[in-house]
């Protein structure tokens, strides 16, 4: 098996500041490991970095468009204008065939948006996909459950994440 980690998405904007995910220091120590297991194992690690309209939070040269992590030589960083790493760079499938790359392991944000629909990009590729139950992560979803303070969403971001992970399971995109 001929692997290449896929970071997905993390950008400043979600990690830092009033519109990061739940939970952003944990998962950023999360993913820097499996960054590095990914670089020692000798994988491609490959950055997807969303280009947001203008104006919008991952407007390119923004702040909050500027990658977390500091890609190191040999990384690739792949941009993107959808949901789909793949559907933006259609040549990006048989550039990682022609390197022999048979297998995409995902981690990154956010679950029900990019990293789901990269997966199903990969998958439909033709690529084995891998993603860890704990390594993507997303926003709350819905409004607080009641008006008291401190309420909890209809559904959290940790529920969400497994409804996409479980969804990703079910339909087989998931190796």
């Amino acid at each position: 098996m001929n692997s290449a980690l896929f970071v997905v998405d993390v950008q400043h904007n979600m990690v830092d500041g009033p519109w990061s995910v739940p939970d952003s220091a944990g998962f950023l120590a999360k993913f820097a490991a499996r960054i590095e297991q990914a670089r020692d194992a000798g994988w491609p690690v490959v950055f997807v970095q969303n280009d947001g309209p203008e104006g919008d939070v991952d407007e390119p040269g923004s702040d909050g468009w500027q990658l977390w992590f500091t890609p190191e030589p040999g990384d690739r960083v792949v941009r993107k204008t959808t949901q789909n790493v793949f559907e933006s760079n259609p040549e990006l499938a048989e550039a990682l065939t022609h390197a022999n790359i048979d297998t995409i392991e995902l981690i990154g944000m956010q679950s029900e948006y990019c990293v789901q629909a990269s997966a199903r990009g990969a998958k439909a590729a033709g690529f084995k996909v891998l993603l860890q139950p704990d390594l993507h992560a997303t926003f709350h979803d819905g409004t607080p459950a009641t008006n008291e303070p401190g309420s909890s969403y209809e559904v959290s971001a940790t529920e969400l994440a497994a409804q996409v992970h479980a969804s990703l399971v079910a339909d087989g995109t998931l190796t």
